[in-house]
């Protein structure tokens, strides 16, 4: 579940211990850490509890079911993790398909919780991503995007199928916020058909 994820990436964020929030939030240690893996669902009254707790305020928005930045990169590693390589790239296309489909409000909204950090190029992948799709609309960029510089100098091209691929995008096809993460995703992939 997104919310149960978003939950425990803010705790975590905030550097707040998982018994710290349960005795600030009443919820019981063992009930938070069940929430927190997905083992158990939230009431509306515990996450309000818990998002006190934490110091974050939730804000309901309409994403016409596209997941959030986060939620998709969490998505992609997985699929990675498993060897799913295909899936995991066809997640980051799906993610830069929703991007482009959303106005500017709800495009900033899918970008501003910042991802676990991964031992993934993903991320930089994910972050360079969501500069271009931020900028086409003249919006702004979070922190979290903008720090996160990838690898410039180990360029790395996803696999995008089952079958191993050598690096073959064309650099000048490639636009700059992810040249500059060492990231090599051609433009015209990022397009929507």
């Amino acid at each position: 579940m997104s919310l149960t994820n978003s939950l425990r990436r803010a705790r975590k964020r905030s550097g707040v211990s998982l018994r710290s929030v349960a005795t600030r939030s009443g919820v019981g240690a063992s009930n938070l850490s069940a929430i927190e893996n997905g083992r158990r669902d939230p009431t509306s009254s515990t996450v309000d509890r818990l998002s006190s707790a934490i110091g974050i305020e939730w804000v309901p928005v309409a994403t016409q079911g596209r997941a959030s930045a986060a939620r998709a990169l969490e998505d992609i590693t997985h699929a990675e993790a498993e060897g799913q390589v295909a899936q995991a790239y066809r997640r980051f296309i799906q993610l830069a398909n929703d991007l482009a489909s959303a106005d500017a409000v709800t495009r900033v909204l899918l970008s501003a919780e910042k991802p676990e950090d991964v031992p993934s190029r993903w991320l930089d992948a994910v972050a360079a991503l969501l500069e271009v799709r931020l900028r086409e609309v003249s919006a702004p960029v979070p922190s979290w995007v903008l720090e996160q510089g990838g690898h410039p100098d180990a360029v790395w091209e996803p696999q995008r199928g089952t079958r191993p691929i050598a690096l073959s995008a064309d650099h000048a096809q490639v636009l700059p916020e992810f040249l500059r993460r060492g990231v090599a995703i051609e433009q015209g992939e990022l397009v929507s058909v």
